[in-house]
């Protein structure tokens, strides 16, 4: 609606183009504007044929005709009376038509329902339709004024559309199972994805919890031995002690509290002492000793044991995958830590097969999150024909 000037209202229209109108059609009519269309083309032509044909009485047969075939539009819901309808309409034609069997366009609509029947039933639906279908196609052609009993002319008819139909309706199912098989697949990968992170996660807390809960008893026992050696020569700075002392039993018991649940069940390895950058050349004697050679470059500063933690499971993880996917070739392992960032660069000559890299695996994903948890970043892939890992980790200040 819109008001002129002088106050009146006029009421706009906006105009529907055809394809809207018959979409909204053939929804009122539980159908598609395909099959809609398809019907009523089919219908036109059957009806111009029979009235130009040979039918004994084409007022009837064109009244027949009518409603029987545009029951072709619901060809796929209603798949078994309309496949009834056509073959009644075709034996009533071939009973009152004179001429060779069966007649043309009629005959188009009898191969469609055919097929519909075929494609969209299963089960003892799609076997009474199939037997039904035969008989009456098979009677139509024998009452024809040509019809021969020894013709296979009729078979040939209904067995065409129908073994054209069920292999559609195989494809549809196959390509139906194929992709709730997909998505199944895609849900469980995701799930397993979600689950990885969350043991690696784990897994890291552990680890976290065991480095902070020695930094934090390391600073509670000086503590506690300033407090002692201070004894009675210096009360305020004893009261504070006590009270750094305090604080820092306190927080390992909420340590314990909050993450030692993360225990049960630990594997031993789990409950050993968490190794550092200082371990890695043990590490690397274990690797050579099962048959990898690994040269190890080690400069800069020490880090933090977190940072050290990090840098030890990015090298153990990328040793590991060299033996899986590579064998024994040599391999490079350097660590630099100077100017604030901290370098990890492992290198080895590329497998024959590149590894997979599936959304559920936990070797990359544990490099990206111990990384993630330190604001670092890091890469994995080919390099210059060779593999490389590459891992830069902000070292805080000391």
């Amino acid at each position: 609606r819109k008001t002129d000037a002088l106050g009146g209202t006029q009421v706009y229209r906006r105009p529907v183009d055809l394809p809207d109108r018959l979409r909204a059609t053939a929804a009122r009519l539980r159908t598609t504007p395909g099959d809609l269309l398809l019907a009523l083309a089919v219908t036109a032509a059957s009806i111009a044929d029979i009235h130009a044909g040979t039918t004994a009485d084409p007022l009837v047969a064109r009244l027949l005709a009518v409603p029987l075939l545009l029951s072709l539009a619901w060809r796929r819901r209603h798949a078994e009376p309309v496949l009834l309808a056509v073959c009644l309409l075709n034996l009533y034609l071939g009973a009152h038509t004179a001429g060779e069997f069966p007649p043309q366009l009629v005959f188009l609509a009898l191969l469609l329902a055919i097929y519909s029947a075929a494609a969209h039933t299963t089960g003892r639906a799609a076997v009474r339709a199939g037997a039904a279908s035969l008989v009456l196609v098979m009677a139509a052609h024998y009452l024809t004024p040509d019809g021969d009993a020894g013709d296979f002319l009729p078979q040939l008819v209904w067995g065409a559309p129908w073994l054209a139909g069920r292999l559609v309706r195989r494809q549809t199912l196959a390509a139906a199972e194929s992709a709730t098989r997909a998505a199944d697949l895609q849900r469980r990968r995701e799930q397993d994805l979600r689950e990885a992170r969350v043991r690696e996660r784990d897994r890291i807390a552990r680890e976290l919890h065991d480095v902070v809960a020695h930094a934090v008893s390391l600073m509670v026992v000086q503590a506690g031995a300033e407090r002692l050696r201070l004894g009675a020569t210096a009360p305020e700075t004893t009261d504070v002690l006590a009270s750094v002392e305090g604080t820092g039993r306190l927080a390992l018991a909420d340590l314990r509290t909050m993450l030692g649940v993360l225990r049960d069940g630990a594997a031993d390895d789990e409950l050993a002492p968490q190794p550092q950058l200082s371990d890695l050349p043990a590490l690397v004697e274990r690797v050579r000793a099962v048959g990898l050679p690994v040269e190890l470059e080690l400069s800069g500063s020490p880090v933090a044991p977190t940072l050290g933690l990090t840098v030890y499971r990015i090298v153990q993880e990328a040793l590991t995958n060299v033996l899986k996917h590579a064998g024994p070739v040599p391999t490079t392992v350097r660590v630099r830590a100077d100017g604030g960032v901290l370098r990890l660069d492992v290198t080895s000559p590329l497998p024959v097969q590149l590894p997979e890299q599936r959304p559920g695996g936990r070797g990359l994903l544990g490099m990206s999150e111990r990384v993630a948890l330190h604001g670092g970043s890091v890469m994995c892939g080919p390099e210059d024909g060779l593999w490389a890992v590459h891992a830069e980790l902000p070292v805080p200040a000391s």
